[in-house]
């Protein structure tokens, strides 16, 4: 069985990379070296360096962040998922209100969910990539969507 995810990033990056280093992420920046050292040992509890976070479809991005103007539609295998993380705790855990967060192995839906699938993306689980941009009320505006699901299958047909 498989799910149905969202991921944003910025122009430049790779969604088919096999490795993300987190000390390149955005928020990085924002929080600086705890950051880094709060995401891997995370990843180490988790027994993986890498993971693309994504949102179930059910629960869209609610915010705009201008330097991730790409969104990514995925359809990945359940088997794929490391963990689903309890989005509100772990930003609170991140900017030091908590001193731990709740995150599950097992499907969960919490009230903001972000679902970590293992890395490399690949190929035939991106389904559609949609481009925005900020208009001039400060919201977001959907610019550009390609669909890859004709490729995909035709792609499949070939083997």
């Amino acid at each position: 069985m498989s799910i149905l995810v969202l991921t944003r990033h910025g122009e430049g990056f790779d969604i088919l990379t096999h490795k993300i280093d987190p000390a390149k992420s955005p928020y990085a920046r924002f929080f600086g070296e705890r950051y880094a050292r709060k995401i891997s040992s995370f990843y180490a509890e988790l027994g993986t360096c890498s993971v693309m976070w994504t949102r179930p479809i059910s629960q869209p991005f609610e915010a705009f962040e201008p330097d991730k103007a790409i969104e990514y539609l995925l359809e990945i295998p359940e088997t794929r998922v490391i963990a689903f993380v309890d989005a509100l705790t772990w930003s609170g855990y991140l900017h030091g209100k908590y001193k731990s967060f709740q995150y599950s192995r097992a499907p969960i839906e919490y009230e903001s969910t972000s679902v970590l699938v293992a890395t490399p993306i690949r190929r035939e689980e991106v389904k559609e990539v949609r481009r925005y941009r900020a208009n001039a009320t400060g919201h977001c505006e959907l610019i550009e969507t390609v669909s890859f699901c004709r490729r995909v299958q035709v792609a499949k047909a070939s083997f």
